[in-house]
């Protein structure tokens, strides 16, 4: 695996635990902010497969855009996934826009978000070392 493969992975991996350290914590209102980390390290996870194939790794946020670029066919689950969780990543920055969606951050959806992250993440490794 490449240097920077590993860079990416290991900033993903960050991401992923300040996810669950959110998740975990015990302030209810700042569920977004797991929301924030679980997209910041799929995000990170599908650069990381570009960076590996030799890709240029677009500055951008856009997930659905990222896993195209990657060129893997993804399950329909994580596709899904993707999608779903893609739309909180601009408003989650804005607090106008996280008054909207306050009533959508439960402990619920938020630890049903953590778990996708992290079974998308677990396949998307494998795909990444399968691969090469």
């Amino acid at each position: 695996m490449k240097e920077i493969t590993k860079k990416w992975l290991e900033f993903a991996k960050n991401d992923l635990e300040a996810a669950k350290i959110l998740l975990n914590g015990s302030k209810k209102n700042i569920y977004y902010a797991c929301f924030y980390y679980c997209h910041q390290s799929l995000e990170k996870n599908l650069k990381a497969i570009l960076a590996e194939r030799d890709q240029k790794i677009p500055k951008i946020h856009d997930l659905v855009d990222l896993f195209k670029k990657t060129q893997i066919h993804f399950p329909k689950e994580h596709i899904h996934f993707i999608k779903t969780i893609n739309p909180y990543y601009n408003p989650i920055r804005y607090p106008d826009s996280i008054m909207e969606l306050k009533e959508e951050f439960t402990k619920v959806k938020t630890k049903k978000i953590y778990q996708q992250t992290k079974e998308a993440i677990k396949w998307m490794q494998h795909e990444l070392t399968r691969k090469n």
